[in-house]
C-alpha cells in the first residue's frame, strides 16, 4: 500500500489544523472521527441530539450536539475549524422529494457557514453512484458524469446535485475536494438489504473497505486537488462474490440508500485516487 506523506504536499498541516466532522454518526462518518483521531488530529465529530453517541467513543474524539439546519449550533461547531468532513445524507426513509431538498440545502447551508468562518478545506463525501455506467467490463473514471434524469432513484439524483452545488463553490475560489466511494463493506456494514435486491449475481460492481474509505478522506483533507473528484473503490468483483453468505429472503421495508451501486452494474478505475492519496491496491 503506498501512502502520501511528504509534507511538502500537504494543504493543510494537521499539527497546527482543527478539524470537524459532520454526519460522524453514520457508518462512514464514525470511522473518519476515528481515522483522525488515530492519527491524533484535533478532532470534533457533530451529531444530532436524537443521536446516540456510543459510536463515537473512541479515544481523541470531541462530540457536540448540533445539526446543520441550525445555524447557531453550526456556527458554534465551525468555530476555530481548518478542515471540514461533510458525510451527510438523508435517512433512507426519507420522502423522495425532501431527499432531494434537504441534500441541496444541507450543503449550501455549510458551504455557506464554512466560508463565513473561513474554513480552509472542505472534503464531500458524495458517492460512485454519480460515475456514469458503461458497457460490462468497462472500467469508470472520475470524467464519466452521471447523467440526470438516467434513474428515479432520488438519492442518486440528490448525490449529484450536492456535487453541483460544490461546483458552484469551487468556481467561486472555495477549496472543495470530492470523493467518491463504492459499496461499503467490513466492520458494522449490514449487506442483507442490498442482497434482497434480487440482482442477478454475475452483474459487476465494486467495494470498498469502510475503513480504507476512511483513510482515503483524512488523505484527501491532505493531499486532494481542488475541484477534483476521486473515485474510492476497492476490488472489482460480481453481486454474487460480494453477497455470497448474506440472506436475500424478505422484503426491504426502505430501498437501502446505495441500491443504484448495485443494480446499475459498474466497475471503476481508482488510479488517480492511488497515485494522489495513496488508496490502497486490492490484494
Amino acid at each position: 500500500m503506498t501512502v502520501r506523506n511528504d509534507p511538502s504536499a500537504m494543504i493543510l498541516d494537521p499539527k497546527d489544523s482543527r478539524f470537524l466532522v459532520l454526519g460522524a454518526t453514520g457508518l462512514l462518518g464514525r470511522h473518519i472521527a476515528r481515522e483522525c483521531a488515530g492519527r491524533s488530529w484535533p478532532v470534533t465529530a457533530m451529531r444530532r441530539w436524537n443521536r446516540a453517541a456510543e459510536c463515537l467513543d473512541f479515544p481523541g474524539i470531541e462530540v457536540v450536539v448540533g445539526d446543520i439546519f441550525e445555524s447557531a449550533s453550526l456556527a458554534e461547531a465551525l468555530a476555530g475549524v481548518n478542515g471540514v468532513f461533510y458525510c451527510v445524507a438523508p435517512e433512507e426513509d426519507t420522502a423522495p422529494r425532501e431527499v432531494l431538498r434537504r441534500s441541496v440545502e444541507g450543503i449550501r447551508r455549510v458551504l455557506d457557514a464554512c466560508r463565513k468562518f473561513e474554513v480552509d478545506r472542505l472534503v464531500l463525501t458524495s458517492s460512485a453512484t454519480t460515475i456514469a455506467r458503461g458497457a460490462p467490463g468497462w472500467r469508470a473514471t472520475e470524467e464519466e458524469y452521471y447523467l440526470p434524469g438516467t434513474t428515479d432513484d432520488p438519492f442518486v439524483e440528490a448525490k449529484y446535485a450536492v456535487e453541483l452545488e460544490a461546483m458552484r463553490y469551487i468556481a467561486d475560489g472555495f477549496d472543495v475536494v470530492i470523493v467518491n466511494p463504492t459499496l461499503l463493506v467490513g466492520p458494522g456494514v449490514d449487506l442483507s438489504a442490498y442482497a434482497r435486491l434480487g440482482v442477478d449475481e454475475r452483474q459487476p460492481m465494486n467495494v470498498i473497505d469502510v475503513r480504507e474509505a476512511a483513510r482515503a478522506h483524512a488523505e484527501a483533507m491532505l493531499h486532494g486537488r481542488r475541484g477534483a473528484r476521486y473515485i474510492l473503490g476497492g476490488t472489482n468483483t460480481t453481486v454474487g462474490q460480494v453477497f455470497d453468505g448474506w440472506s436475500s429472503r424478505g422484503r426491504n421495508e426502505n430501498r437501502p440508500r446505495e441500491a443504484y451501486l448495485v443494480e446499475s452494474g459498474q466497475w471503476v478505475d481508482c488510479s488517480r485516487a492511488r497515485q494522489e492519496l495513496g488508496l490502497a491496491t486490492p490484494g
